[in-house]
């Protein structure tokens, strides 16, 4: 640093107290077009790195680690800090390997050990190991470095586990234990969104937002009062979609290193608040920032039908669990026919690897209801919607299928409204997709 009163080491004590705006004011020097990265040290390019990204300097933290591997590729904190703008060049099989041969790896630098086993915790359980992931989350808890990160990786294994209540409590856990960090909060709103607890999950994240310098608590505490927003209607829902409009105002001096990726970020949380007000004229001003073809092909439509009816039908809210999307897209169709069961329970006697269509068809059968299977077409999409009858939709690949429950028909923008089982929230498919010569699409 060119002036000794501004430290790398009072800029990295700011960075851990989440002060990272201040940080940025603190470290001008580093920040000017005329810093030269080959001058930068170690430390230097690692913090930056890290800081980088917390300003919405993604590109520029790519570009800093990058520098760090390519100068120092055997130390251990530079392999763990750029472990993704690596990751392409690797397979998933030799990290593996690689972990089972080096289990000790920065042992030298305990903090980034302890995050280093938090992280694998992570990809055994994505592996659906978890007896490996738990053993990763004990050794790094015996390192005793408290920083809240394992707890969050916890909360995470617990997640994929379907152990809502237990990911709750490890992420509540993490924020008691480094309040402010982004990681915490990513926790307890993940937690309490799978627990269906929009509400909670909106107004924990609007209190942590309040005073931080955090885009990503504040981005996250925007989307969850979107979230929240759209199981309302009303001046209820225009209250919280004003509040979330109110966080999303927060965001540009969050960002000072803001680039091309941090920005598109932005404009989709603006976005997303136009579309839940149905205000056309700012969906077409950020549709723009967001670059997404799938928006460009709903303004086109909203254009040509800027009156056309939408039709939302009551359902029900259900988060799946492992391979379990067939029963809850089931349950939340049903739901629109008063028609309530819980889907756990279909999963606990014909879920195996997945559910057969065939064995969800016999057991609902069994309690006495009619099941049809059918190609889905805009036409029948429309008409079912339109009788009050939502209905599940079966996407299937060579290797892998999955279900997700048709609740609604948006003829303006041209859309079907779709609850995909593995969200909380909803999301739309274009109809006229369903139009074209392609594999044909089940439904029941």
């Amino acid at each position: 640093m060119a002036d000794d009163m501004f430290s790398l080491e009072s800029v990295k004590r700011l960075y851990d107290r989440h002060r990272y705006v201040e940080a940025f004011q603190h470290s001008p020097e580093y920040w000017k077009p005329s810093t030269s990265i080959l001058n930068l040290s170690l430390d230097e390019l690692i913090l930056g790195g890290r800081l980088a990204v917390r300003l919405g300097g993604w590109r520029l933290s790519r570009r800093l680690f990058r520098a760090a591997y390519d100068r120092f590729p055997c130390d251990s904190r530079v392999r763990f800090y750029s472990d993704r703008v690596r990751r392409h060049r690797r397979r998933l099989l030799d990290e593996l390997r690689d972990f089972q041969t080096h289990p000790d790896t920065c042992a030298d630098h305990p903090e980034t050990q302890s995050a280093w086993l938090g992280s694998q915790a992570v990809t055994w359980a994505m592996l659906r190991d978890f007896s490996r992931a738990h053993q990763c989350l004990e050794r790094a808890r015996s390192l005793d470095i408290n920083d809240g990160f394992v707890e969050s990786c916890g909360s995470y294994v617990f997640g994929l586990e379907d152990r809502w209540d237990e990911a709750l409590k490890s992420a509540e856990q993490a924020w008691a234990m480094n309040p402010g960090a982004p990681y915490a909060a990513q926790s307890v709103g993940a937690s309490l969104l799978s627990l269906c607890r929009v509400q909670d999950s909106a107004q924990w994240l609007a209190a942590a937002a309040e005073n931080c310098q955090s885009y990503e608590i504040v981005s996250l505490a925007c989307w969850h009062h979107c979230a929240f927003a759209e199981t309302l209607d009303g001046d209820d829902r225009r209250r919280v979609v004003d509040r979330a409009r109110t966080l999303a105002d927060q965001l540009p001096a969050l960002l000072p290193l803001a680039d091309r990726e941090s920005l598109a970020l932005v404009a989709r949380l603006r976005l997303d608040i136009a579309t839940l007000t149905d205000d056309h004229e700012q969906m077409e001003r950020w549709a723009r920032d967001v670059h997404i073809p799938f928006y460009r092909r709903i303004l086109e439509n909203l254009r040509k039908n800027p009156e056309g009816p939408r039709t939302h039908l009551p359902f029900c809210r259900a988060v799946q669990k492992h391979e379990a999307c067939l029963p809850t897209s089931l349950a939340s169709a049903l739901a629109t026919l008063g028609v309530h069961f819980d889907p756990d329970a279909m999963a606990a006697e014909v879920t195996f690897g997945g559910t057969p269509e065939w064995a969800a068809v016999e057991w609902l059968e069994k309690r006495g209801l009619a099941v049809r299977l059918f190609a889905v077409t805009p036409e029948v999409a429309r008409l079912l919607i339109k009788r009050g009858i939502a209905f599940v939709l079966t996407l299937e690949a060579d290797d892998s299928a999955h279900a997700v429950a048709v609740v609604g028909i948006d003829e303006a923008a041209g859309t079907l409204l779709v609850k995909d089982p593995v969200a909380f929230r909803t999301t739309e498919y274009l109809l006229e997709g369903f139009a074209r010569d392609l594999e044909p699409l089940a439904g029941c």
